[in-house]
């Protein structure tokens, strides 16, 4: 399931990455990175909300999909910012990252 969601996002991301590439990394707008990571938190509450593995921790839900949120929108940064990395890398970092429960 995130796989196919990571994917959709860095397509997304590709499709647009001049924009992305300016906008990212300058540190006096953070909207782009805050809107890359509200939507990751909004996807991973729902995404909690929904699931039934029983290996979900009993942590406090927002602090989980923040924290979550914002390290696949630091790898995203990470991509855009460095030309040596592939998208295909971004997907499986992403993916190797990701807590098993999430994956399964």
């Amino acid at each position: 399931m995130l796989r196919f969601t990571i994917v959709d996002v860095a397509d997304h991301i590709e499709r647009f990455a001049p924009v992305y590439r300016l906008a990212l990394p300058d540190p006096a707008d953070g909207a782009v990175y805050e809107a890359l990571a509200r939507h990751f938190v909004d996807y991973g509450l729902t995404f909690i909300a929904q699931t039934d593995n029983p290996d979900l921790p009993r942590a406090n839900r927002r602090v989980v999909a923040h924290f979550l949120a914002h390290g696949f929108a630091g790898a995203i940064k990470a991509w855009l910012g460095d030309d040596a990395i592939t998208k295909d890398e971004l997907i499986d970092a992403a993916v190797a990252c990701a807590p098993a429960w999430w994956t399964r």
